[in-house]
């Protein structure tokens, strides 16, 4: 435990945003490659897969961990291993994340999987969604033969060591929807001699929000975050703006419905006021799935282990890209409680506890030997 820890606060004090995890990387490649595995592969970029080959034919396990860090300053003042990265941290746990897999991987060097193959993916760039697309779309992940696959968070707001799933919808299906409304600019005396986009732009944000939606465990929650039109020249009526909203759902065709009718307003109302109108997506995430196959194996991993479990009503409105996998391959993801007085997830004070390590680490290793 002292060793995970050690590489835990390195990885805290060296944080790397999303697609920038090149020393994280390199890092972890020095960890990994004293413990032998049967292959160990660099994948989408900053990523890294290690597989462990099981002693005799079975399921093969993918077990994921996100490695990338916040633009988030850190604000602790009782940590004796503070981010050494002006305006980055770990402040949603990837570090301990990271450590637990890599504690997973030492176990398996030790003793290679009974049956089954086991491939450990230290994933980049889950923060802005991308990290799992790219992972999807590599040839050597192509290449393996994945039967299942598994991912953990830890859970601030909850017992420590808990372990928390549910099946169908654990994270939302979340995007981000950039209107680009474009008119032309006229004098500010003469507004009418120009087309100015803020009434479209006022009554898209209106009519959107008006999608909300709850009904649970189905929902839909729209939230404006960021509006700009024009310049600060106040003899010019504005000729172009634009209104960003997060859309988040249960699940991917509720989202996907919800942003087919968010266009539909924004194209009528540009339509209507003589305006054009683009659309940008930006950092999409999947919802995560959860297969009641693997969600049965969970909970008996957490019987195993004699870890108390909570199956939930309700899934979490954040995003997770993992749900990428989930979509392809049969899966879950669960929680690890990392304490009902621990700060939230992306909070400025948040460290994860490292008491937490070891669970996460048996929790994967008897997730593997349940699933054969």
């Amino acid at each position: 435990m002292e060793n995970l820890t050690a590489v835990r606060h390195y990885l805290h004090q060296n944080p790397e945003i999303s697609q920038q995890e090149y020393n994280t990387q390199k890092y972890i490649l020095s960890l990994l490659e004293p413990l032998k595995p049967d292959r160990l592969e660099k994948i989408a970029n900053t990523g890294i897969i290690a597989c462990f080959y099981g002693t005799a034919p079975g399921k093969n396990i993918l077990l994921r961990a996100d490695t990338d860090a916040l633009p988030i300053l850190e604000t602790n003042t009782d940590l004796s291993y503070n981010s050494k990265t002006a305006g980055v941290s770990h402040k949603c746990g990837h570090d301990g994340h990271t450590t637990i897999m890599y504690g997973v991987a030492g176990h398996y060097a030790k003793q290679r999987p009974e049956a089954g193959n086991v491939y450990l993916l230290f994933q980049p760039a889950e923060e802005n969604g991308w990290g799992a697309r790219n992972v999807a779309d590599d040839p050597f992940f192509k290449s393996l033969d994945v039967d299942m696959v598994f991912a953990l968070h830890n859970l601030p707001g909850f017992k420590k060591h808990k372990i928390v799933c549910k099946t169908e919808s654990f994270t939302s299906s979340v995007v981000s929807i950039a209107a680009y409304f474009k008119g032309y600019t006229a004098h500010a005396a003469e507004p009418w001699n120009g087309k100015n986009p803020a009434a479209a732009m006022s009554s898209f944000m209106l009519q959107t929000l008006q999608l909300n939606m709850e009904n649970k465990p189905e929902y839909i929650t729209i939230t404006p975050v960021y509006m700009e039109m024009g310049e600060k020249a106040y003899g010019v009526s504005a000729g172009e703006g634009s209104v960003h909203l997060t859309i988040r759902a249960d699940n991917n065709q509720r989202l996907n419905d919800t942003i087919a009718k968010a266009k539909t307003i924004a194209s009528g109302l540009a339509r209507q006021e003589g305006l054009q109108v683009n659309f940008e997506m930006i950092e999409p995430f999947e919802s995560n799935q959860n297969h009641p196959d693997a969600v049965a194996i969970i909970h008996k991993a957490a019987d195993e282990n004699q870890l108390e479990y909570e199956n939930l009503n309700e899934g979490f409105r954040f995003g997770e890209d993992f749900g990428v996998f989930t979509n392809l391959f049969p899966g879950a993801m669960f929680g690890v409680g990392s304490g009902e007085n621990c700060k939230p997830l992306h909070h400025p004070e948040y460290d994860y506890p490292d008491e937490i390590t070891q669970t996460g680490i048996k929790m994967f290793i008897e997730i593997q030997r349940k699933a054969q």
